[in-house]
């Protein structure tokens, strides 16, 4: 719950599925709506619309990427998770992924005048 109060902005809507660890009180206390789906009945709930199916698809990708590269440094999974996150965010702007990290240093480190 800390974690989860720290992160996501109060009166967010948590989609989840009845994993029993995903406390709805708990959440619904703390000024979240919680709508889940029971994986063993639906993949979407028919009464709410409610599917985790985007979010298990994007860390199937981040996961099969990793695989790919046969596995990575367990110490360095935050760093592999935010090149994943970025290179998303450069695939949906379809700019060129060399270009873009021209574009940030330059915007970090502007030339001297």
């Amino acid at each position: 719950m800390e974690k989860i109060c720290k992160n996501i902005k109060e009166e967010s809507i948590i989609y989840s599925d009845c994993w029993k660890g995903y406390k709805t009180s708990e959440l619904e206390n703390a000024g979240f709506l919680h709508g889940t789906v029971n994986h063993k009945y639906n993949f979407v709930d028919p009464d709410m619309g409610v599917h985790t199916q985007h979010v298990e698809r994007m860390w199937g990708s981040a996961k099969w990427r990793n695989k790919k590269q046969r596995g990575r440094a367990r110490h360095h999974l935050d760093s592999y998770l935010i090149e994943f996150i970025w290179r998303q965010a450069q695939a949906v702007d379809g700019e060129d992924c060399f270009q873009s990290v021209l574009k940030a240093i330059a915007k970090r480190f502007p030339p001297k005048k």
